[in-house]
């Protein structure tokens, strides 16, 4: 099952949150680019026509002069027409105020009066300030009050008297410091136009023009219903990821603390192991919390059920010795000697039982109580130091990882338990598989019946109670190997009993 990471899920949702502001500028900024080639588009229809307007008047009878009039179109105007960009075109300073000049000449100031009414008409609708200028770059016609100065020393105007068309961005004199200049970049700038009026390959004059864009608030202001939709959008984006957030952490980590609530009431019966977690993290995490519940689960059970065997141990010597007690108090003097030996030796026989019982016990609670060692210990090694000559160790080494102290209470144990059972030699051999030792006790005892095999590491499961066994040895064997990192069962073999220990291996460096 595919799992997503705790850091992947938040990596995606501040993707979203970043990626929300970061969009509506963008947008923003794109359409604000837009507007600003809008206004640069209007602005060159506007001056396409005046500019054909002039070259229609000056081909009347009126304006007819002798001579080449104009300038000569530059060679290089010709090129493809310039866009304004808010990334790429540069801001310039404001534009030059008008200076005194020799004023327009003739045929430039008759076809100036012609065309004014038509640029004082067109003003109003436009809000574009439009200026006509001759050859030598004085004003022939103009919505404003500078009629008869000069703009030569514009660069634009100087640039269309050449015959190339050029857009450009200036600041505005007016520029002030309102809030939405700090939304807007287009507030306090203007777009300035300059296209040149072409006859016969002649410049016989130029149209500039400048306006400022509108800003994305005058833009937006009539668009409600596209705010509405962008809001609505936003919204639902927003909701989405609060609803992805919530479905693969916050619903998830609630339901962990309600297993870890019920775990605490110690209801680890009821522990729900069959919940899909679609983070990888709080899925571990999960696995790891039925794991523990699990565990809580066996251990109650476990001491459960040495409760009850404990209380069953010990009861019988207990009784007995009561039963013992109660007889030499009352015929005390009645008895023989050898009767009165008799009873105390019972009695001595059952304290003896109930001090092996505590401490194999002691022993056990130990055992149980151990956990995982990095120490490296050889196992054939701790054989030999038994110093058992029944015992028969292979040669070599085995490094394992496992508790000196514990190695040897498992081998004494198994050891032990085999010569109890009627063993004449134990056997004990090593080998390695990758990244365990595999440990091999054989004995040629009475072995294990079929009957009792599932049972030998139950505590206090034996079949020689009756001559002092306590049941606890392969038990304590067991839960030192369990805590160790390995296992330990019973085999087939064809005869007495063998046992294989499996414990983790470590690098003879190590050892």
């Amino acid at each position: 099952m595919f799992r997503l990471r705790l850091r992947t899920v938040l990596l995606v949702v501040s993707l979203f949150v970043l990626v929300l502001p970061v969009a509506a500028v963008q947008v923003l900024r794109l359409y604000e680019s837009a507007l600003l080639r809008q206004t640069e588009s209007e602005l060159q229809g506007q001056a396409a026509f005046v500019a054909a307007f002039y070259r229609n008047a000056f081909r009347g009878p009126r304006t007819t002069a002798g001579g080449a009039y104009g300038n000569p179109r530059a060679a290089n105007s010709d090129g493809p027409p310039e866009t304004l960009d808010f990334a790429a075109s540069p801001v310039h300073p404001p534009l030059p105020e008008a200076v005194e000049g020799p004023g327009p000449d003739a045929v430039a100031r008759r076809i100036g009066a012609e065309l004014a009414p038509t640029l004082a008409d067109a003003v109003a609708k436009t809000r574009a300030q439009i200026r006509v200028v001759d050859p030598a770059g004085s004003v022939a016609a103009t919505t404003g009050a500078d009629d008869g100065l000069s703009l030569g020393h514009r660069e634009e105007v100087q640039a269309a008297l050449r015959g190339v068309g050029v857009s450009r961005l200036r600041s505005s004199p007016r520029a002030d410091a309102a809030p939405v200049a700090a939304i807007s970049r287009s507030a306090g700038l203007v777009v300035v136009v300059a296209e040149p009026i072409v006859l016969a390959d002649r410049v016989i004059g130029a149209v500039t023009l400048w306006r400022t864009p509108p800003t994305i608030l005058d833009a937006l202001s009539n668009k409600w219903f596209l705010l509405l939709q962008a809001t609505v959008l936003v919204v639902a984006v927003v909701f989405g990821i609060a609803s992805f957030t919530a479905r693969t952490l916050v619903l998830p980590i609630r339901r962990l603390a309600q297993d870890a609530e019920r775990l605490s009431a110690g209801e680890t019966d009821t522990f729900e192991r069959r919940r899909h977690y679609r983070v990888r993290e709080i899925a571990e995490l999960a696995d790891t919390v039925a794991a523990m519940a699990a565990n809580l689960q066996w251990r109650a059970g476990y001491v459960r059920d040495l409760a009850r065997h404990v209380s069953h141990e010990f009861k019988t010597p207990i009784t007995a010795i009561q039963g013992a007690v109660e007889v030499l108090r009352d015929h005390f003097g009645d008895m023989s000697e050898a009767e009165r030996t008799h009873f105390l030796d019972n009695v001595a026989s059952d304290v003896e039982r109930l001090d092996r019982l505590t401490q194999r016990l002691l022993e056990l609670a130990r055992a149980d109580m151990s956990g995982a060692s990095e120490e490296v210990t050889d196992v054939l090694d701790v054989a030999r130091g038994l110093g058992n000559d029944a015992v028969e160790v292979a040669p070599g080494r085995a490094p394992a990882r496992i508790d000196g102290s514990a190695a040897e209470a498992v081998l004494t144990h198994l050891v032990d338990n085999a010569f109890e059972h009627g063993a004449t030699g134990v056997s004990v051999q090593a080998t390695c598989a990758g990244e365990a030792v595999e440990l091999r006790v054989d004995d040629d005892g009475e072995g294990v019946s079929e009957g009792n095999r599932e049972h030998v590491f139950e505590p206090f499961f034996t079949t020689r109670r009756d001559r002092g066994g306590t049941g606890l040895g392969l038990a304590i064997s067991q839960a030192l190997v369990r805590n160790a990192g390995g296992t330990i069962e019973l085999v087939p073999s064809e005869r007495g009993a063998s046992f294989r220990v499996s414990l983790r291996a470590a690098s003879e460096e190590a050892a």
